[in-house]
């Protein structure tokens, strides 16, 4: 029995080969610092999770004691599990139960789950984690140390581990995704006026018509812009955003750059994949807001595959 514990927590399914090994061992390191470094750290600003973290949780059914628990748990979860990864200690269990937590995130909390077929990168941490669970760390970790006996308190063990421990909070301390949050939103809501200005593909000229947006703030997760158009009513519509992925994306479009502007205004970028134009060409789209306390805009550019160049494709400009 104590062999087959001592296995499941510190054994390896790898092998010997050394280039497996080392292929391994970037593997761990890639999967477990990403996770630790963009998912678990953001929300380590207090032992508890954040609020809008909380929600998402109690939105899934995790009620019992309570979503503040599971939420705090899935948090340092990530953050510790990650960081076990990446050094090869009691790996199978981190891995275990990030394999857990990315099973509801890529089955249960996604818009349209495909378990075989998905390539949204929730599935695909899912399947690597499932896999490191299998396999074990490998050659290069703390537990193959520790499966040839090493002494815990031995002088080269403790070394190893504390330059392990500064290496990683240090790449812990350093450049991250970038998160947003419900309350990057706060500054715009409510009751907005301006104009649209877009381009029209059949006569490649600039257009103007005037509206207005109301931002509605739904939850910690969701809010909305509900746009109107003063001379063209029947187009009016509402435009619904869900912050998802601990905040690093909002739909399905990935956060790539949230920064605060020389004049205060907050500036988030989204990026997404998608076609476009008369012939729907291919194209990267980029959403930009700049949030202000009297000015809001929402620009959307465009670049088609193989061009270099993003364009204006339209932009709201409002005031109040």
């Amino acid at each position: 029995m104590k062999k087959h514990l001592r296995q499941f927590f510190f054994g390896s399914s790898i092998g010997n080969s050394n280039s497996l090994n080392i292929g391994w061992l970037l593997f761990r390191l890639h999967v477990g610092l990403s996770i630790a470094i963009h998912a678990g750290f953001p929300k380590m600003n207090d032992i508890a999770a954040p609020g809008w973290f909380v929600d998402q949780v109690a939105g899934l059914g995790f009620t019992f004691p309570s979503p503040a628990f599971w939420a705090a748990m899935a948090s340092w979860g990530e953050f510790i599990g990650g960081i076990l990864i990446a050094v090869g200690l009691l790996t199978r269990f981190a891995a275990l139960q990030l394999a857990f937590q990315f099973f509801v995130i890529a089955f249960l909390w996604y818009d349209k789950p495909e378990p075989l077929t998905g390539m949204y990168f929730q599935q695909l941490y899912f399947w690597c984690y499932v896999l490191i669970s299998f396999a074990g760390a490998g050659k290069f970790s703390f537990d193959n140390l520790i499966m040839k006996k090493w002494e815990i308190k031995s002088p080269v063990f403790t070394k190893t581990a504390i330059a392990s421990l500064f290496l990683l909070f240090g790449l812990s301390s350093q450049a991250q995704e970038p998160v947003v949050k419900i309350d990057d939103v706060k500054i715009v809501e409510g009751r907005w006026s301006g104009q649209l200005t877009y381009l029209d593909y059949s006569s490649n000229k600039s257009e103007s018509i005037k509206a207005s947006m109301e931002v509605t703030i739904k939850n910690a997760s969701e809010f909305s812009f509900n746009i109107f158009y003063t001379d063209e009513p029947k187009k009016n519509g509402r435009d619904k955003y869900v912050i998802k992925a601990a905040g690093t994306f909002i739909n399905k479009r990935k956060v790539i750059e949230r920064s605060i502007q020389p004049d205060g205004s907050l500036k988030i970028v989204l990026e997404e994949k998608g076609k476009d134009g008369n012939d729907h060409k291919p194209a990267t789209f980029h959403q930009i807001l700049l949030l202000g306390k009297n000015n809001f805009s929402i620009t959307k550019m465009v670049k088609f595959d193989g061009e270099e160049n993003f364009f204006q494709r339209n932009q709201y400009v409002f005031t109040r």
